[in-house]
């Protein structure tokens, strides 16, 4: 039988419940240049709706591509952009484009330990700061 989901996250208990161990993947998310088509196929739909609309509207979008001190876009926030229910053509394309664009840049695998505390159903974490010891 295979253990663990589809990005290799497990969890696995001793026989006796006291320990339990944990196996996480995160992955570091990156864009690729269908970013930019994406983000034209937004424009058009903000410059559509917005329309004689007052301009803070459109910052409203435009804050998801904003950049940050390093010169880096969140990832998160423009991927809560695809979160949004709205059913114009155009937005779909869009979206289509921004989820084609996404690309993993690495994987990171973390291993957990807890124990049990006492004879209730909480962990509490073992450090495992090997470089401390």
């Amino acid at each position: 039988a295979k253990v663990g989901g589809a990005k290799g996250n497990t969890t696995l208990t001793t026989f006796d419940g006291r320990y339990m161990i944990k196996r996480a993947v995160s992955d570091t998310l990156t864009f690729d240049e269908g970013l930019q088509a994406a983000k034209a196929l937004i424009d058009e739909c903000v410059h559509e709706w917005t329309e004689g609309a007052r301009s803070e509207i459109r910052a409203l979008i435009n804050d998801a591509f904003n950049v940050d001190k390093e010169g880096k876009i969140s990832t998160g926030r423009i991927l809560s952009l695809r979160r949004l229910d709205i059913q114009d053509e155009k937005w779909q394309r869009a979206m289509a484009a921004l989820s084609d664009s996404v690309r993993v840049q690495c994987s990171k695998s973390y291993i957990r330990v807890y124990e049990r505390i006492g004879d209730t159903d909480q962990y509490r974490p073992i450090s495992l700061d090997i470089a401390g010891v």
